[in-house]
């Protein structure tokens, strides 16, 4: 019978075997990364981390419990899947498409500089010379998640809109710290421009996606194919999306950070943590990110803060001496335009662009922020506020079922990509 105790009992079985599972994950995590657990600081560093990747995934495997659990007649999918998204107060209209685990596209796996790289071509396109592709940079911080995590969106675009997807993967802090992680997806676009013919598509039209973390690589791989002359040496880029893009590092304080109804998926907490991964590698600079106190450290507050007052409100107090010295390198990289892109000068150079934030999300005031910087410019920047929803809606795909804000900004890009081409 498809009733709550069938559901809450099997649940509970597999959540424990989940969780035995999870201990051991953890174990060997601590192990393989040399953590040492008599060091406080260093304990903590790796509980952060172990944390942040192990959750998602955690998500994720109760989503497809439940999916197993429907397919042996326990649960009523649709039911259950409304529950779950209840969780999460998600409670919003479902609509049903084809199981996307079964597009039929054709998936590769091929390697660069040492790193993963997948291709998702629709059958259709099998064989066809010439296509259009969109490289996607994938989300996640900077410091979690892998192009395979994003698998079942990633074959439901390419399947639905009939265009190639490659997704490479790229190092996460705080195994590396900033630009690696960026540079190396610089690398991945060129090396898809060498290979056009291998991977059969146009180089005229390859554009860039990216969410989150990945909607921040995305523009750094757009501004440095300007400042290195990429788009002469091979060819310009031809669109970017940026899906809720992290860009800037440096106020937490923004209004859609203030508002609760916006920290279902990410907080201020989260994104101080993540940023100080990404700058150093370490869990030391947290306080002073989630304050918004980093920046004073820096040689170029002043300027910065002249150049875009509205992102860098003046501070009411002055750093020590010892406290330059031993942050100024950090505080210069949050403030550094490749980082935190509202200090960029010029965007004219950009190709058309769209923009996609989620209603309910921090990064929310940033995006509107960087929709009127983009404009200033001149770019042709299409703008979409995904209502009722929260940030991470991207890899929020569910075979056989899909949230109707995240179907929404889906058509967005599907029109968006089929414009010109």
């Amino acid at each position: 019978p498809k009733s709550n105790k069938s559901f809450c009992s099997c649940t509970c079985l597999l959540y424990t075997l989940a969780l035995i599972g999870v201990v051991i994950a953890g174990g060997y995590y601590y192990i393989n990364h040399g953590c040492d657990l008599s060091n406080e600081h260093e304990e903590m560093k790796c509980s952060v981390i172990f944390f942040l990747r192990t959750m998602p995934i955690i998500m994720n495997w109760r989503i497809k419990v439940i999916g197993l659990l429907a397919n042996w007649g326990v649960v009523d999918f649709k039911q259950s899947m409304q529950s779950y998204m209840n969780t999460w107060n998600m409670n919003r209209t479902l609509s049903y498409t084809h199981n996307i685990t079964q597009a039929p596209v054709l998936t590769q796996e091929w390697e660069y500089n040492g790193f993963k790289l997948y291709s998702y071509t629709p059958n259709e396109q099998v064989g066809v010379s010439n296509q259009p592709v969109v490289v996607h940079l994938h989300g996640g911080g900077g410091i979690m998640f892998s192009p395979k995590y994003f698998e079942s969106t990633i074959r439901y675009l390419a399947d639905k809109y009939k265009i190639k997807f490659i997704v490479p993967d790229y190092p996460k802090s705080p195994e590396v710290v900033f630009p690696t992680a960026h540079d190396i997806c610089v690398n991945a676009v060129k090396y898809v421009f060498e290979n056009s013919e291998m991977f059969s598509v146009d180089p005229k039209r390859v554009s860039l996606s990216g969410d989150s973390f990945g909607g921040n690589a995305v523009l750094y791989v757009a501004f440095k194919w300007r400042e290195l002359d990429y788009y002469k040496k091979y060819d310009p880029l031809h669109k970017l999306i940026l899906i809720y893009p992290l860009v800037q590092l440096v106020n937490l304080e923004l209004d859609s950070y203030k508002q609760e109804v916006n920290q279902r998926i990410i907080t201020q907490e989260s994104i101080s943590i993540i940023t100080s991964l990404i700058i150093k590698g370490d869990l030391d600079l947290n306080e002073l990110v989630r304050n918004s106190s980093l920046p004073l450290m820096s040689q170029y507050y002043q300027q910065r803060q002249t150049a875009v007052p509205e992102l860098l409100p003046k501070l009411d107090w002055e750093p020590s001496q010892s406290m330059v010295d031993k942050y100024s390198h950090y505080a210069d990289t949050v403030l550094d335009p490749y980082a935190s892109f509202l200090f960029q000068t010029d965007f004219s150079h950009l190709p058309p662009t769209l923009l996609i934030n989620a209603g309910y999300d921090i990064l929310l005031s940033e995006g509107l922020l960087l929709k009127q910087r983009m404009e200033e410019s001149g770019v042709d920047v299409e703008h979409h506020v995904a209502e009722k929803i929260f940030h991470g809606f991207f890899d929020f795909l569910i075979p056989g079922v899909i949230h109707t804000p995240t179907l929404i900004g889906f058509d967005k890009m599907g029109e968006f990509l089929q414009k010109h081409t």
